[in-house]
């Protein structure tokens, strides 16, 4: 085993030792790079406004961040979590989860239809060119639910008439080799037509725990047991620009993803996704119309397909009890949405949107043939259960710059969502009839939401946002129809939840070299969709429903700056305190958000070898994991790399994650990784 940690250890030293041209690496531009199509923008060209927060490519690769839920864990006031039992990346935003937050990409939502949520690890980061967070106020052209702000994934765009760009590497730890990564993007941009291709592919063979673990009867430590998982990704976008106010674009979305979920390291359930699949396509332009205004087309289509397998116990082989089964899930979303925006009013931008979404869930546990050999025996399958919603959205934006100093956005929205049907096998939740398929009542949804926002301009470079906003969200299928296993009475007349969001940020620049923001906020939610206690299953376990009777305020704040302390060492940071209140009964508690989250990182350049020194580190208080006051305990976990340039367009790095091999967990009885090695090559031309 030291052989082979010694051997590893050697491919890294080039990263360390090696002495390169003076020349830089030949670096993408991450502004000029971003797909604008895919861009939700609430003001014009000739208007000014605080933006959102964002990562770019680069920033991603400095940190080395090759999914979605370890990239957005910089943005201050996000903070990430999962679904230990599912293996699912899961975030909140300033306290308001997935579910209120939705996730786009390229102005196109990917959130699930049946549950509202996605694995938002299973999004890889290599062929994006930024991610854009919004928090408070959130522009009406994103369209409905997004109560809680909103996230865009935006994909690059080729510069050059022939470009490839990728990142190569292994991964390994103590317990040896347990994975690959790969990235590649090729594209090419002529005068009017431009094409991108992208292949990225994360293989993890399995995850080390800590040194500190202490083993359970149930995991012994070292890998950890049923970790594995495999994320292929391929995207290819095509394009044609015929004048300089123009442009049409098809774009394509590929992931296949097989992961296993570790168990509870206290016993309990044996599961994983032998396919965790999603393809999307969709179309988008911008036409100049003359007179100041630009149309905007989208059109999509998003499909998502996954199986899930429970097994009776560790050894993933028989599915013979009751509470084993078979699930398969396919569900797609069809719709897009049309923006108007008109510019004709000198210092005024007035924008229309319109969103229509139609979402189709279909599931049933398969059935599962015998096999003798193993013991398997025979179980017949359930008939296939069907909900279908549709989702409108009219919106209506101004943006009104008053002088200088002062600019005003004003934005008003209707949203409306019915079902048109909603199935489900088993127990009828009315009549008691056992193994029928039986329809939900029908039923419909809509809501109005407002807001407003000022921006005072009062020095150069330095800029106060002040907004208040009463935004919606839709409750899911899920939140609406699922009975959990007998665990849940559905509520089809489950309404819409509602916040009123108050926000004021500061941000500021002094110099080139020194930028910093400040934010306070208080959301107060209402209607929120809570579980209340309805009854008692036969085994003497709560039944639950969802119900429109909570009152909670998330509120708190966030600093962050950056800094160039001296020529060639830049430094930041971010915090975030974030407290979240149940107004109706204060002894139950909100899972998932530590109160306070810290992040601070550095890079020092060594410019005259192309190379440079990077470190962040990460603190978490203590988060709760159960209503009834269950916490995990905070933790802190530091990473370091080195990047070293080969020759011009060419690098090498190597780096560690979890550099102290902290035990931590963000989620009851599922640690988290332990300290783990990384040595890539990289690659501009």
């Amino acid at each position: 085993m030291k052989k082979r940690l010694l051997f590893m250890l050697f491919l890294g030293l080039p990263a360390i030792m090696i002495y390169a041209q003076a020349d830089k690496d030949v670096m993408p531009d991450s502004i000029s790079r971003v797909y604008q199509l895919g861009t939700v923008d609430v003001v014009g060209t000739a208007i000014k406004i605080s933006a959102p927060d964002k990562i770019d490519m680069l920033q991603m690769r400095e940190f080395n961040k090759d999914n979605l839920t370890d990239a957005v864990n910089l943005i201050p006031g996000l903070t990430i979590s999962e679904t230990g039992a599912r293996n699912e990346g899961a975030l909140y935003l300033r306290g308001f989860s997935m579910l209120q937050t939705p996730i786009f990409y390229d102005g196109v939502p990917i959130y699930v239809p049946y549950d509202g949520n996605v694995d938002i690890t299973r999004f890889t980061t290599f062929d994006l060119a930024q991610i854009s967070v919004t928090k408070a106020f959130t522009s009406v052209l994103y369209g409905p639910n997004t109560m809680g702000g909103a996230i865009n994934l935006v994909s690059r765009k080729p510069l050059k008439k022939i470009e490839v760009d990728g990142i190569s590497g292994i991964k390994f730890s103590k317990e040896g080799l347990n994975g690959y990564h790969t990235g590649v993007n090729i594209g090419s941009r002529t005068k009017n037509f431009y094409f991108l291709g992208s292949v990225s592919y994360l293989d993890t063979k399995f995850i080390s725990l800590s040194d500190k673990f202490t083993p359970t009867d149930y995991e012994d430590g070292g890998r950890r047991e049923h970790s594995a998982s495999k994320d292929l990704k391929v995207s290819a976008k095509v394009g044609y620009t015929p004048n300089a106010t123009d442009e049409y674009s098809l774009n394509l979305i590929i992931q296949d993803a097989k992961k296993n979920i570790s168990p509870s390291i206290t016993g309990g359930q044996y599961r994983d996704y032998p396919k965790y699949n999603k393809k999307s396509i969709y179309f988008k332009s911008n036409t100049y119309l003359g007179l100041g205004t630009n149309m905007k087309i989208t059109a999509f289509y998003d499909n998502y397909y996954n199986i899930m397998n429970q097994f009776d116990d560790h050894t993933y082989l028989l599915q013979n009890t009751r509470k084993a089964f078979h699930s398969i899930y396919d569900d797609y979303s069809l719709g897009g949405s049309f923006n108007l925006s008109n510019e004709s009013i000198k210092n005024n931008l007035l924008q229309f949107a319109f969103h229509e979404k139609y979402d189709s869930h279909k599931e049933h546990n398969g059935a599962i043939a015998a096999n003798e050999t193993t013991g398997q025996v025979a179980k017949e399958g359930e008939p296939i259960q069907k909900y279908l919603d549709n989702t409108l959205s009219v919106g209506l934006e101004d943006t009104y710059t008053f002088s200088k100093y002062f600019t005003a956005v004003a934005g008003l929205s209707y949203n409306y969502r019915s079902n048109s049907k909603a199935q489900e096998y088993g127990t009828h939740y009315l009549t008691g009839d056992k193994n029928v398929l039986y329809d939900f009542p029908t039923g419909s949804d809509d809501a109005f939401n407002y807001q407003l926002a000022s921006i005072l301009h009062v020095a150069k470079k330095h800029d106060i946002t002040v907004s208040a906003s009463r935004k919606s969200h839709f409750a899911s299928q899920k939140d609406r129809y699922s009975s959990k296993f007998g665990s849940q009475e559905p509520n089809p007349d489950l309404s819409s939840e509602f916040s009123w969001i108050f926000d004021i940020t500061y941000e500021g620049r002094l110099t080139d070299k020194f930028q910093y923001q400040a934010s306070l906020f208080r959301n107060n939610v209402d209607d929120a969709i809570y579980q209340i206690t309805v009854g008692t299953q036969d085994n003497g376990d709560p039944i639950y429903q969802n119900r429109n009777v909570g009152r909670a305020v998330f509120q708190g704040y966030e600093l962050s700056f950056g800094w160039e302390l001296v020529k060639n060492l830049k430094i930041g940071a971010n915090y975030s305190y974030i407290h979240r209140e149940n107004k109706e009964d204060k002894a139950v508690k909100f899972v998932g958000v530590p109160d306070h989250k810290f992040i601070a990182y550095g890079k020092y350049e060594l410019s005259s070898w192309g190379a440079y020194f990077h470190f962040d580190t990460e603190v978490n208080s203590k988060r709760y994991v159960t209503s009834d006051g269950i916490t995990v305990p905070g933790y802190m976990i530091m990473n370091a790399k080195i990047h070293s340039q080969l020759w011009k367009g060419l690098s090498c790095e190597f780096g560690t994650k979890n550099l102290f091999d902290r035990n931590y967990a963000i989620s009851r009885n599922y640690p988290k990784e332990g300290r783990s090695f990384f040595t890539s090559i990289v690659y501009n031309f």
